[in-house]
Formats: structure tokens, sequence, C-alpha cells
């Protein structure tokens, strides 16, 4: 049987069943044909997985793999975490809707994100996605990026849309939908779509499907948070969308403990909402998120032109005056500066803000400005703004899905883009969480599979043959800051074609991985 492999005695987990099992799993032509007990070999290639988990592939609810799945860059250390299908487009930033003008205003936030950006530009979702199916190094699926869209628009302006202007946004993100996109996103702390007002957002996500997950990055993770999660239910109550909330962490001071509250609200709740989140007290995102709203939407090389003398000066003063922003939900202290390997500045690297500013005998807004210009944007910081008591209690509930929020550029500064589920898994195991390693494995494949209409994410006849070998012995919870290379997956495949064989990144480029919507009833 060309191409077939048969996984004998291995540890099932179904991504549905609530029990694991000792059983068999075939793979032939691109899928999974059978999952038996002492399966025959029938021309299959055996592997013997006696003593290791099968499992579905992951499925990262948020990922920036926008580009990455395109070059391969950083694919190597993706897919050794187990990730097979990654969920782009995500906090309103991504690559469909980025073309010309628009396209340059995207790369300004984007490449301390997502690294290196592909060669091809796309007007829309079909376009970037049938670049997917030509090749790329995992299966991707993708929401319509607002911030994009917006751009697409009204460039770079930060004023709210006039009503020509919201009809066209409005059309574009349908036809993003409408080309298979698996929902909207949205980022709300970044440029442009920061000048949106909540009418703004309601009436440019108005006519999308009943239920099209509006997947938001919140106007506010500090002291506006609950106002912001108020205007979340309030566009989706207004549309009739499901709401998913991105990297949900309730951090910063005095909210420890606190995740519960939150919890029973969403319970409460007469409109879905599920939400994702890695396992790591420490946030990370681009440096630019820090900067004022007033110069957020200029382009770096705008910027560090008119950033000499007084206007440096001056735009100091305000971050000093100001803070960190609505991005991050703490001061200076807790923010580390990282992605400088390559920079003069590379002795800074993981530091706080405050230390350096000491240091250097500068202030916090100054220290931001320089690390701002000297790598034209493309750091990232880290943020220590978690709490572990809220982590365990937001992963534990039933609508809770992972996703990595994996920062590709700046040199992969943050473990989550490597080990956020195995991470996960390791505290099922452990009891860390009180969670069980089936309901775990649930939550990275077949949930969010339904969630966002994927046709994947379980272990059964028929299915695509996403699938993981792993090694319990080999699960560990990794650093909480800097680089991570995971080393608990023994294989995998996507589409039935290896992945990891031994440990090892075989690095293939395959065709036909676009993941697109079913069809929302």
């Amino acid at each position: 049987m060309t191409n077939s492999y048969l996984l004998r005695g291995g540890t099932v987990f179904s991504g549905v069943s609530p029990h694991r099992s000792r059983t068999d799993v075939r793979i032939a032509a691109g899928r999974i044909t059978e999952v038996g007990a002492s399966l025959p070999a029938e021309g299959s290639k055996v592997v013997d997985v006696e003593g290791l988990w099968v499992t579905p592939g992951f499925i990262d609810a948020h990922s920036h793999a926008d580009a990455a799945a395109l070059t391969g860059e950083g694919m190597d250390v993706r897919a050794l975490s187990g990730v097979t299908t990654e969920i782009v487009g995500q906090d309103g930033l991504g690559l469909s809707f980025a073309q010309g003008s628009a396209h340059q205003v995207m790369a300004d936030s984007l490449g301390a994100i997502v690294g290196q950006l592909p060669e091809p530009q796309f007007s829309d979702t079909e376009q970037y996605l049938s670049c997917v199916d030509r090749g790329a190094f995992a299966r991707v699926a993708t929401l319509v990026p607002h911030g994009a869209v917006r751009a697409t628009v009204m460039g770079r302006d930060l004023r709210e849309a006039m009503p020509k202007q919201r009809t066209e946004m409005r059309r574009l993100l349908a036809v993003g939908m409408a080309q298979g996109a698996v929902g909207v996103s949205t980022g709300l702390t970044y440029a442009p779509a920061l000048a949106a007002s909540t009418q703004e957002l309601i009436d440019v996500t108005s006519g999308l499907p009943a239920d099209t997950p509006y997947v938001t990055h919140l106007r506010s993770y500090g002291a506006g948070l609950d106002e912001s999660i108020d205007e979340a239910f309030d566009i989706c109550t207004k549309n009739s969308l499901s709401l998913h909330l991105s990297h949900f962490h309730v951090s910063g001071p005095g909210r420890a403990g606190s995740a519960e509250q939150y919890l029973q609200r969403f319970q409460k709740s007469s409109r879905p909402v599920t939400w994702d989140t890695y396992p790591y007290t420490a946030g990370c995102t681009f440096i630019g998120a820090l900067l004022p709203a007033s110069v957020q939407s200029n382009s770096v090389a705008d910027l560090a032109a008119t950033l000499s003398g007084g206007a440096a000066a001056s735009l100091a003063r305000e971050l000093d005056a100001v803070g960190p922003g609505p991005t991050v939900a703490a001061g200076w202290e807790a923010i580390h500066i990282a992605g400088l390997e390559a920079s003069p500045l590379r002795s800074w690297n993981y530091r706080s803000v405050t230390d350096i500013a000491e240091e250097a005998n500068e202030t916090c807004g100054s220290i931001i400005l320089r690390v701002f210009l000297e790598t034209a944007g493309n750091a990232c910081i880290l943020v220590n703004q978690g709490h572990p008591d809220n982590i365990r209690d937001l992963a534990s509930a039933p609508e809770h899905m992972v996703g990595s929020d994996g920062i590709f550029g700046a040199g992969m500064p943050h473990p989550r883009v490597a080990n956020s589920f195995f991470r996960f898994l390791d505290w099922a195991n452990r009891g860390v969480l009180p969670v069980s390693v089936e309901d775990m494995v649930a939550k990275m494949s077949a949930r969010t599979a339904e969630r966002f209409a994927l046709g994947s994410g379980r272990l059964a006849p028929g299915q695509p043959a996403d699938v993981l070998v792993i090694q319990p012995d080999a699960l560990e919870e990794g650093p909480e800051m800097g680089q991570h290379r995971p080393r608990a997956l023994y294989r995998s495949f996507i589409g039935g074609e290896p992945v990891v064989v031994d440990g090892s990144w075989q690095g293939p480029k395959l065709t036909g991985l676009a993941a697109r919507r079913r069809s929302l009833s």
C-alpha cells in the first residue's frame, strides 16, 4: 500500500473521546483509514509506538505563522511543537487584503511578529489561501484581519471611517468570509484599527453570517479591561456574532485570583464566548505597540526621519507621562526588551526597561525610542504581568482553547511559540491543572476545529491524517523566557506525509494545505 503507515500499539487520544485506548491507527492516501486493535499490516509500513501517545495534530487557535508557513522560517520549531494547523490573520493584522500601501502598513507592525514576509502580496483571502495550497509547511486557516481591511480602505488614517468607507470595509469582510476565512479578527490597540469606534465596528461587521467568530484583541488589557469586554459583547450581540477572546489573560497588579469573576460572567452570557490562552505569565509583542497612538500609524521610515532633536525628546516625555499604554497591563518595571541579538544594544537583551534606564541615566520613554529606532521597529518586549492562578482557572474551563500567540520575528524571543501545547499537556499529565490529558488534547484539536468550522482535529476514519506520536516522558515545562526547542515529539504527519521522524524535522513543503471554513448553518 503506497504511502501507508500503521502506528501500532500506541495509547490513542481521539480528540473527542473522554477515554484513551491502546490501539492501532492506519494512515493511507492522506487520511486515517482505520482505528482498531491488532490491525494487520496489509502492506503498510509498521511503526512501533508502544508506550507512546498518538493524538490528532494540534490546531493553534492564535498563530502568527502567516508568513512562516509559506517561507519555512522557524517552522522546524513549530513542527516540533506539534502544531499541524495554524489559524492566522490574528489581532487584525495579516497578509490577506494587504496589498500595495496596505501591505506596507501591515509590514510595519508584522515584521517583528511574523518574521520575514513572503514576496507575494495578497489582495484578498482567496489569493492568500491559494498561495498556501501551492506550497506550505503546515496546514493554514485564516481570519479576515480587520486592520488590513481598514488599511486597504483608509491607509494610515487614525480617524473614524466615513459611511462609504464603512460600506467598503463591510464588503471586504464579507468577501473574505465567502472565500473561506474562519472568522474576523480585530486588534484594537494596534494602528490603524485603534481609531475605529464601537459603532464603526458594529457597522463593518453587520451582515456577516450569524455566529461568525469575532476574534478580538481587546481595546485594553489594563485599566480598561472590563469596558473592553463590554464593547466586544456589544458588537457580537448587535450582529449575532460569536465572541472569541484572543490571548485572554487577566493580568496586571491587583488581579491575582480574579479570573473566576470573568468566568462567572461568561457563563451567564446570552451570547457564546470562548477564549484562547498560552501557559506563561509573561506576554510578548512588538515594541511599536508601546508608542503613543498619535504616532503608531506612521511608517517606521517616516518616524525615524521626524524623531530628531526636539521631536524625539517630546515623544519620550509623552511616553514617560502616559506609560506603556493599553496593550499591556503592567508598568515599565515589568517590561523587558528582547530581539536585540543582532543590535549594538545587545547587552540590553532580556533586561527590564527600568534597569536599562537607570544604568543609562535616561528615562524609560527615551529607552523605548532608542530601541525602536536602532532596530527599525523589529524588537519585541516581554511583559511580566500574568498570574499563575488566573492562567490555571481560565485553562480549566471547557470554553478554553490553546493559542500560542507565538512571535516568529526578533529571534523568537518567547518560548510560547515552541512549547505552549506541550507545557499545557505536561500540566494536565502531572495534575497541575484539574484537566485530564484526554480533555487537554480535545482543547488542542477537535474543539478548536469545531469552533472555527474546520474539517479536522479527530483521530477517526476519513479524517485528514494530521497525527502526532508523543513521548510522554519527554514532556517538560521549559523556560519562562527565551528560546526553546521541544523534544517530546517522536513522529508527526500532515495529510499522511511524514513531517517529524525520530524527533527530527524533515522540512517538507506540501501542497493543498489551505484550511477553508465549512459553511456556517
